[in-house]
């Protein structure tokens, strides 16, 4: 008995805790780049966070916390880089960027 209400008492705690820090399911952000071998990475920065990932066969993606990212695109010679600024990420979304063509 004294081991059921010590089981109950933690998960009522855990619970509370959960809801206290305000668990938020993450967003991200995602998109292609064209020529597919063309990006080195991919960077979104929201101070002072930053995330990085490498682009598989030019697809990317990144999970982000809520508001507003900038993106950049790290490009091989001879493409240049790209720069997105006030990306929206919401809570439990996927925002796509859809296909970024490199500019030589």
């Amino acid at each position: 008995m004294k081991k059921t209400g010590l089981t109950l008492c933690a998960t009522i705690l855990a619970v509370v805790a959960l809801h206290s820090f305000g668990y938020n399911k993450a967003g991200s952000i995602s998109g292609s780049v064209i020529p597919a071998d063309g990006a080195v990475s991919v960077w979104a920065i929201q101070s002072p966070d930053t995330i990085k990932a490498m682009p598989a066969n030019g697809i990317f993606s990144l999970t982000a916390r809520a508001g507003n990212w900038k993106v950049i695109i790290d490009a091989k010679e001879p493409y240049q880089d790209v720069m997105m600024e006030n990306v929206q990420v919401n809570d439990g979304k996927e925002t796509s960027l859809g296909e970024i063509r490199l500019q030589k």
